[in-house]
């Protein structure tokens, strides 16, 4: 197996997806185009919210599986392998400045927020109307990181980082846009930070999720339909949930 045009193709495979062209279109130039009316605003906020309750712990469950295996074949490098997904749980846990001691995890950062837009968060998690795509994806996220293969749970965790890099953007450019009129106190109002700090943090983690992937090749063989798929199949979930905020305010 050429690992290096592997993680070309991975790549690839990621970039060109109609999920990409949905993503610009949708949390892109929709998001941009106008303001959400409070209604829609509340149900939006809502819907995302759900649909991240399985992320971070589903980084910590794929690097313990990756340490497990990695110590019979590289008993002192297993750990520096699982670092490199782990990484991206520094930041969802409120870990990554450790002169700092523990700061806000990034859900915290997500409650704070909704109480910037002037939302209550317990009456968020509690939305009627979210749409059943978003337990679909934690389910999702879930089976396959601990119960999957672990090539896959790599394959799957690099294409979620690499896609949720450029998803907070378009939230961030989006959101700040129109500060004004959703009643922020500018671009850089609590509101938003959530969205802020991942524009910041998660170019890394997608390139740390595939050193992980390709560290780990090198010790245990995998057949390279197992890494496509794991892309592919996460990027198809992706765009289903993705298609679900187009009907429910983009259309």
């Amino acid at each position: 197996m050429n690992i290096d045009a592997l993680s070309r193709s991975l790549e690839h495979l990621v970039s060109s997806h109609p999920a990409m062209g949905l993503l610009e279109t949708t949390f892109g130039t929709a998001l941009k185009r106008g303001p959400l009316p409070r209604e829609t605003l509340q149900r939006f906020l809502a819907c995302h919210v759900a649909s991240v309750r399985s992320v971070p712990t589903s980084i910590l469950a794929v690097a313990l599986r990756v340490t497990t295996e990695l110590l019979p074949h590289d008993y002192f490098n297993a750990h520096a392998v699982a670092a490199r997904t782990l990484f991206a749980a520094t930041h969802e846990f409120g870990l990554a400045n450790t002169e700092a001691g523990i700061t806000q995890t990034h859900f915290q950062l997500y409650r704070d927020g909704l109480r910037s837009w002037g939302f209550d968060p317990a009456e968020i998690l509690r939305d009627p109307h979210v749409f059943p795509e978003c337990a679909e994806i934690n389910a999702y996220i879930d089976e396959v990181a601990m119960h999957g293969p672990v090539a896959a749970a790599l394959a799957c965790q690099f294409a979620l980082e690499e896609v949720a890099d450029r998803e907070f953007v378009l939230l961030w450019e989006g959101f700040s846009r129109h500060w004004q009129a959703y009643g922020l106190s500018g671009p850089d109002d609590v509101a938003l930070s959530f969205y802020q700090i991942h524009t910041v943090q998660e170019p890394l983690h997608g390139q740390y999720g595939l050193e992980a992937l390709t560290m780990y090749l090198q010790h245990v063989p995998v057949a390279e339909s197992v890494l496509i798929d794991g892309v592919a199949d996460w990027m198809a979930i992706y765009h289903r949930w993705l298609q679900a905020f187009e009907r429910a305010f983009f259309s």
